[in-house]
């Protein structure tokens, strides 16, 4: 039976690369195998020597959730092979990572000619060894999405010496959570559409001025690319600029005629003097790998995002640097949305991008500054995705993730997994409602049933913090959040109060969907009393919005006036698409459209490649997240404003609405509860 196993040495060491292997002999040619691999982080296969795959796993599990890799076209004809896996670790707790020690897991067999079966189970007999030329104590590349990677290649026999491995305590054993993503090539190179140089001492004076900069690392050589100089003597490097983000993994193909090191700055942006900056704060993140004289093929071993790419080389001698990139996401169909207008079609090009950078395992905030999966996002990005695709599996494993992760009083942490403690109370809440809207665009009558438990407890949870001055958001370490906006400490609660009161809302129809009449029942009371307690909550824009989007249109066109929203400008694409399914519901889709064009198209026109945290306008300094898929809502949007159909409604009666996108070269779908809604005719 095989065992997880890892380094006796190294059980909590972050930014850890372990070598695992194995050797089997028989008494005929080793001719077929596969191996299933459970990995606590990225892994990679070689059979003597020879590269057979990487595979990006945070966590994972035996059987179902274990990656399969047939071995079999990497054998030859002998009887004695060595399997190599190699696991990095980041192992630090993180917004996107907990804290972990390592392990694997392989299950699985090599078979000869004769049929015989050799076992290549992880056991004691496996042996570990440190790589020489991997530097564990890089510094962080960003304050939470993991380490800078520096690897000596001309190390790679330097190995540390080989040791048995150890098996895990079975209470150590890892958590697992599956990984669907794929990967696609990405042509790089195509972009390299800039040159730059800055002189030698440029770069020594950044150096010294500011130590922690990118160019701290890249200051103490002569820099070279391609062997090329600028005009006046000063060595260059190249910029790669693409079109919009991507996150994925970057390999390097380096021809050296002596030793080099490549450094490899990646970023969201580029800052004053065009190097790349990560979210505009000035943050370095550099890579750094050392190659021999000759051809080098390197793939760095951490998931790297960027828009703009530089290659440094510092070599005595000449030398080129390829690059190729695979990108990663989850496996969807393409969105269907074709447009005359060139500005929609390109809009909506950005918001696919956004989504999919943001699509992983799970639903991630922003890919290099945090990498969080946070409820708020993830729902948003989860409606966004079933009903643009019809594919609901992430959703799915997002609503369990967070389930998973529910406090013993049944609040829902703000961020899972995770090393960080994140409480905030109106992130709990949503979580309901992104129960609701899953079961309801997906049927998934099955999750609900699971959840009840769950669910019950929340709204448990949260009844107990309802009171004579509305729902009380202040725990200790609790941060209520609905929007990065100047809020009143009016505005704040009428928000958190309109909040649970959604929740009620999502509750009562999940109970009354799963046939639990007086739960239905008692949810719908205390909706009842909540908006009796505290009418004035629909005279503050953001409350208003949040109400209306929960209620039917009739009940919201009651409740809300339309101009409670005039003069109101959230700057976060996140609260523009609550606002403007709000003025849809009231029935003011034309006013919608125009909050679109606003928005998205203002940062648009500011030279978004996707779409950012917040915008606005009159916004001098935006220090926030150049990538955040809560800010995508045009890829629904644009398709609802095209069909005149809300998918979010709660029956197909009330989802109808006057198109206002009626252009007859228009063609749009969308995946409802009732079924795909599409425009007649494509263009």
């Amino acid at each position: 039976m095989s065992r997880w196993i890892w380094d006796a040495f190294h059980r909590e060491t972050p930014n850890q690369l372990l070598l695992l292997r194995r050797t089997v002999t028989a008494d005929a040619p080793l001719v077929s195998g596969s191996i299933r691999v459970a990995a606590r982080g990225s892994f990679r296969v070689w059979v003597d020597g020879r590269f057979v795959t990487h595979q990006d796993l945070q966590s994972s599990a035996p059987g179902a959730d274990a990656v399969t890799v047939d071995l079999s076209d990497a054998l030859g004809d002998g009887v004695s092979v060595t399997l190599v896996i190699g696991v990095h670790l980041l192992g630090i707790g993180t917004h996107h990572q907990p804290h972990a020690v390592g392990g694997l897991l392989v299950e699985g067999a090599l078979v000869d000619a004769t049929g015989t079966e050799h076992s290549l189970g992880t056991d004691r007999g496996w042996e570990t060894s440190v790589p020489g030329g991997w530097r564990q104590d890089a510094p962080q590349t960003v304050w939470s999405a993991g380490f800078t990677e520096w690897s000596d290649r001309t190390l790679d026999d330097a190995a540390a010496g080989w040791s048995g491995a150890v098996e895990y305590p079975d209470e150590q054993i890892p958590t697992p959570y599956d990984r669907t993503v794929v990967e696609r090539a990405v042509d790089v190179d195509r972009y390299r559409t800039e040159r730059g140089h800055i002189p030698a001492d440029e770069w020594a004076r950044r150096a010294l001025a500011a130590p922690t900069r990118a160019a701290a690392i890249v200051a103490a050589g002569p820099i070279r690319e391609a062997g090329t100089v600028g005009d006046d003597g000063a060595p260059r490097y190249v910029l790669h600029r693409l079109p919009h983000q991507l996150v994925g993994f970057l390999t390097l193909t380096v021809e050296a005629a002596a030793p080099a090191t490549v450094d490899v700055a990646f970023g969201e942006t580029v800052d004053e003097s065009g190097w790349p900056t990560a979210t505009r704060q000035g943050i370095a993140a550099v890579d750094t790998v050392v190659v021999p004289a000759g051809r080098t093929v390197h793939r760095f071993w951490n998931r790297r995002t960027f828009r703009d790419l530089a290659i440094v080389v510092r070599s005595p001698g000449s030398a080129t640097v390829h690059v190729t990139f695979a990108a990663v996401t989850a496996d969807r169909p393409d969105p269907e949305f074709r447009t005359g207008s060139e500005r929609y079609a390109r809009m909506h090009a950005i918001s696919a991008a956004t989504v999919a950078v943001g699509r992983q395992d799970l639903y991630e905030d922003c890919p290099l500054r945090e990498g969080g999966h946070y409820v708020a996002d993830a729902r948003l990005q989860a409606v966004f995705d079933i009903t643009t695709t019809g594919v609901a599996d992430t959703s799915r494993r997002s609503v369990r993730q967070f389930a998973a992760a529910q406090d013993p009083d049944g609040m829902i942490a703000a961020l899972t997994p995770s090393g960080t403690r994140h409480r905030i109370p109106d992130f709990a809440l949503q979580w309901v409602c992104q129960v609701d809207e899953h079961v309801r665009l997906a049927d998934d009558d099955d999750l609900l049933a699971e959840l009840r438990d769950a669910l019950d407890r929340t709204m448990s949870w949260a009844d107990a913090r309802w009171g004579a001055t509305g729902f009380d958001a202040d725990g200790p370490g609790w941060w209520p959040f609905i929007d990065w906006y100047p809020f009143t400490a009016q505005a704040l609660q009428a928000a958190l109060d309109a909040q649970y009161a959604a929740a009620l809302l999502a509750a009562r129809d999940l109970a009354a969907r799963a046939g639990d009449g007086p739960a239905a029942a008692r949810h719908a009371a205390r909706f009842d009393e909540v908006l009796a307690a505290r009418p004035d909550v629909v005279r503050h824009p953001h409350a208003a919005a949040i109400l209306a989007c929960a209620v039917d249109p009739d009940v919201a066109r009651q409740l809300v006036d339309p101009t409670v929203f005039d003069g109101f400008e959230p700057t976060t694409g996140y609260f523009v698409f609550s606002l403007c399914r709000a003025l849809i519901v009231l029935g003011e889709p034309t006013a919608a459209r125009r909050r679109l064009d606003e928005h998205w198209g203002g940062m648009m026109d500011a030279g978004a490649g996707t779409w950012w945290e917040h915008w606005s306008p009159d916004a001098t300094v935006d220090d926030q997240s150049v990538c955040h898929p809560w800010s995508a809502g045009p890829i629904v949007l644009l398709p609802m404003l095209a069909l005149g159909v809300d998918p979010f409604a709660r029956t197909e009666a009330s989802s109808r609405f006057t198109p206002v996108l009626d252009d007859a070269r228009v063609h749009a779908v969308l995946h409802t509860p009732w079924g795909a809604v599409r425009t007649q005719v494509a263009p």
